[in-house]
């Protein structure tokens, strides 16, 4: 009973990772694991962001998008204080809520680009993806898997309603029994 439901439970995480790994792979879902406490009190460190493209065009200021740094070469969750057109695109200045001053750079996007918007932020689920992900928990994880479904393939050993009623039909009647030959 309790290895059916955790079989279950597994089973619909695992078909729940691989929506998001499909959806992510088709630029639908952007997960971020937040590493600062740059927007604080809003988003912490070790939330997980699950990010949906908005076009750059759509972006209005006091929206919270993530941009790729020029200077850090990392991924940057913060709000939107201004936007302008140039080169051919937008130039983006960001700023952390819990930052006094804006990032040193502004942010430049491509006419035509989408940039990731917070859908959901998941508390502490950040940590939660980084521990999975490492491999001294992962292997075991993905073995203790495999041994569940294992276990949920092997026969139980006692005999099922509908391999009990095919038993009992396929009895022949004996024939001394019932007088004669059929």
């Amino acid at each position: 009973m309790i290895g059916g439901a955790a079989l279950w439970v597994l089973a619909g995480l695992g078909v729940l990772s691989g929506l998001m790994w499909g959806a992510g792979a088709l630029g639908l879902l952007h997960p971020l694991v937040v590493v600062s406490g740059s927007m604080q009190p809003g988003i912490r460190t070790g939330d997980l962001i699950v990010g949906v493209p908005l076009a750059i065009e759509e972006v209005e200021r006091g929206d919270v998008i993530t941009l790729m740094s020029a200077q850090t070469q990392k991924f940057v969750t913060h709000r939107v204080v201004g936007i302008e057109p140039a080169d051919g695109g937008f130039a983006v200045v960001m700023k952390g809520d819990a930052n006094d001053s804006v990032d040193g750079e502004p942010y430049l996007v491509a006419a035509g680009r989408t940039v990731p918007t917070p859908w959901v932020v998941v508390p502490g689920g950040g940590y939660v993806v980084e521990t999975i992900s490492r491999p001294p928990v992962a292997i075991p994880l993905l073995i203790a898997l495999a041994a569940l479904v294992g276990l949920a393939a092997l026969p139980s050993g006692r005999p099922r309603d509908d391999d009990e009623a095919d038993a009992a039909a396929s009895v022949v009647p004996d024939a001394s029994v019932s007088g004669g030959r059929p």
